[in-house]
Parts: structure tokens; sequence; C-alpha cells
């Protein structure tokens, strides 16, 4: 897939009207341009995989692993760099318990190189930025072949609540870019929501619209769907009602979701839902499989251990097929829970990403997961760390470490529009961290 194909999906078939979106929507993956390839591909390992025995699946896992390795160590020059360094070489690799011997990487160690450095170049790819749960930042690049990868086991993950590709979904996100409250997607088949105008006009347009689109799943951040039901059921708005009838389950993503608030929700919709856990690196992915807040990894994805370090048991990924930008035993940082065995076969989330916010001048909620990882912000490109913090309503501080000087001026690298807030930015030299010596997003005290 070209990463031509990948700028002409963003750009150039989200307007289409909906009937034709919806005619797409019924035209299965596996045979869609450019993605179908990849996409059977994927889907063809997970019902492989499944049928496994143990040794099958540690042969499938060391046999990708190794390659990758030593397709870094002899195309990337960080890796012959950290690997000469930690006196390594892929080649001795000869059984799955082997792949304990590669050195483990983070953040903070690929952050001392260039991203050409840590990339094969002569690759098509793009550039994304990841900020984790910490606001950490880390520019990475990524092969557009990732999107069938993706989707095949994103879809997995979704009929776990009935969903199929041609099921239409309300979608909160954090967007900055949606129009008229409510925007119909058409390269994606989903409702954008414009999360950031308070639930009041949200609620008003969908209520519009609901029967035009006639959607039958939310999904998005955990945080901004339970108070926007919440909402609803506060205020008696007639949504509700339609919501009631209509949806057939709830996709939860990016955020650990509050058990309680999730309870509720699903209860007052008469509904499930379903909750994974992934990253921007796109190592890791893992979904609730036969029961909530346990977490079942999809090896077929990628290479899911759980390693003690420090203390702690961390989650640690190799992303099998990005070879514009390897990431072998990437340490993620996450602190799980699991049982100690050879292979990973489920985990529980010690630490996750919750549903911080700070409140916007009209007191509406504006998530933080969706502020800081749903835009593009330039500022992602110059810092080591963004945290935010508020001391009243309508007005926050943005707090970032800067990795070079800067000369651009900072609030042209951070966007805010549609955002009813004012914003000021403060240059720190180091993340504020709490007693423990964890780096939260949402900052109390400086």
């Amino acid at each position: 897939m070209s990463l031509n194909i990948v700028s002409i999906i963003k750009t150039k078939l989200i307007n289409l009207p909906y009937p034709i979106g919806k005619l797409v929507s019924h035209l299965p993956f596996k045979h869609r341009p450019s993605i179908g390839k990849v996409y059977k591909l994927r889907t063809s390992d997970l019902t492989e995989y499944d049928a496994m025995n143990g040794t099958q699946k540690q042969q499938f896992i060391f046999d990708r692993v190794k390659s990758l390795a030593i397709y870094a160590y002899q195309e990337v020059e960080f890796y012959k760099a950290f690997y000469k360094e930690k006196g390594f070489d892929p080649e001795q690799l000869q059984s799955f318990e082997d792949l304990k011997k590669i050195p483990i990487i983070n953040k903070s160690i690929l952050q001392k190189y260039a991203l050409e450095l840590r990339s094969n170049n002569t690759i098509s790819s793009y550039v994304e930025n990841t900020g984790g749960s910490s606001g950490n930042p880390l520019e990475l690049r990524i092969e557009p072949s990732s999107v069938g990868h993706e989707w095949a086991h994103m879809h997995k993950v979704w009929s776990k609540v009935g969903f199929k590709s041609q099921d239409l979904r309300i979608v909160f996100s954090g967007r900055s870019n949606v129009k008229d409250v409510v925007q119909y997607d058409s390269a994606r088949h989903q409702l954008n929501v414009d999360t950031y105008v308070g639930w009041g006009e949200v609620a008003n347009k969908l209520l519009d619209v609901f029967d035009h689109y006639k959607p039958s799943y939310l999904h998005g951040y955990p945080s901004a769907i339970f108070d926007f039901v919440l909402w609803l059921d506060a205020n008696n708005h007639p949504l509700l009602d339609k919501l009631k009838v209509h949806i057939n389950g709830m996709m939860l993503g990016s955020e650990y979701p509050n058990p309680a608030l999730r309870d509720q929700v699903e209860s007052i919709l008469s509904c499930d839902s379903v909750s994974w856990y992934g990253h921007t690196e796109r190592c890791v992915l893992a979904y609730e499989k036969h029961q909530k807040q346990v977490y079942e990894p999809f090896q077929t994805y990628g290479f899911t251990e759980a390693v003690e370090m420090d203390g702690d048991l961390q989650l640690v990924a190799t992303s099998y097929y990005n070879f514009a930008h390897p990431l072998i035993r990437y340490n993620t940082e996450d602190i799980i829970s699991a049982k100690n065995s050879s292979l990973l076969d489920e985990f529980t989330i010690s630490k996750g990403r919750d549903g911080e916010y700070i409140l916007d001048h009209k007191g509406n909620k504006v998530f933080l997961t969706a502020l800081i990882f749903g835009r593009h912000h330039k500022l992602f490109d110059y810092c080591s760390s963004i945290q935010i913090k508020q001391s009243k309503a309508g007005e926050a501080t943005i707090l970032f470490v800067p990795r070079e000087q800067l000369t651009a001026n900072v609030t042209e690298l951070f966007d805010s529009s549609n955002l009813d807030l004012v914003l000021d930015f403060k240059e720190i030299a180091k993340p504020v961290k709490t007693v423990s010596g964890k780096t939260p997003l949402l900052v109390k005290e400086i």
C-alpha cells in the first residue's frame, strides 16, 4: 500500500455522501484495494494461531522476531550501534527462550537518537507522534501497510459486541476539525462528534440526524462516552430513548474504562461493551476476550511479554511488520499483573490511562486524552514531555520540556482550535512528578 493511498483516504474520501459511504461499507475488507491483501493475511494468521499448540505458537513468534532483529541490525543505524554496545548479535538466536537475550529498549533510549537513525528511510512511511499516558512524546515512522494489519485485529475485537464493518458508529475521539457538531466520515463509515461544544449541542444535533443515519454503536474514549450518556440521563434528553433502542454496543479505546461508570452506562443503554489496550507504536494490542478488565494480547499482532523490572511487571512488546521503524522488545513502561509463564496469555492493568479532564469557560469537560492525543500537535516534535495544569475553569497551562532550542512561536505549535479555553505555555526544565515518581498528564501542583 503506497503512502499516497493513505493520504488520499485521509484527505479526499472522508466527505463522500452518506449513501455512497454506506454502499462502500458493505465491501468486505479482504476485497478492498490496497489493504485487502494484508487484511486477508492477518485474518488468516488469527485463525491459524488459535489452532496451534504451545510449541507452534512459540515458533510463530520466534521466526518473526528473529527475522526482524536481523533486519534491524543490518539496516537501521540505531540497532547497529545499540546491539554492538550490548554485545548482542541476533544471528545467535536459536530458540524461543533466546528471545530474552535481546536487549530491551524504551522511549528514553530512542529519544537520544534522531528519527533518521532509528528508521530505514528507504521504506515508504509516514511520521506519527506518541505521547503515551504520561505526555512523553516520541516520533516514529509507520508503514502504510499497517492499515490492513490494524483493521484485521480491530474487527476481531469489535466482533465481541457484534459489530460488522457496515455498522455505523458514533465516535468520540477528540477531533478538532468536526464540522457542524456531528460529521459523517465516509472513509471510515462513522459519525465524528465534536466533544468540545458541550453535550447539549451534541445531543440536539444527534437527535436531529439520528433517524437519517441510524447509528448502532458508540466508539471512542470511554470517559467521554460515559459522561455523555450520564448527561443525557440526568437531563432527561430525548436522544437517550433512541440510544436505548438502537445502540447495540460500545467499543471503548485509548483509556482504561472506569468500571463503576461502565456498569452504570451499560445498564442505562442495555448493551454490552468491549475494551482494548494498544499504543500508537503498534507493538501490542490486547482485548477483553473472556472477561472485563482482563486483556488477552494478540500474539499475531506483535510479540507481547511481561518482564520484571525495578520491582514491577512491565509490558514489553515487539512490532512484527513495521520495517520502516522497528521496535524490538520495546518497554511500554506500563505496569501490569500477569501469571508468570513463558508465553503471556492475559494480563490486567495495574496503572492505566484514565479519563482525566479540565473544564472550559462554560464548565464543559475537555478530556485530556482527546485534547492531547486526539489532535496532531507540532509541539510534540520539539518536546520530551507535555503536561497540563488548570487553576480555574476556562484557563489552563501547557507545561513542556523542550528537546532543543525553540525558535517557533509555541502557541502556533499547539492545536487549540475549537476550544473555549485560554491557554498559556510554560517551559520547564524537567517533567513534574508525583511523590512516587510517576509523571501525570494532569498536574495538580508544580
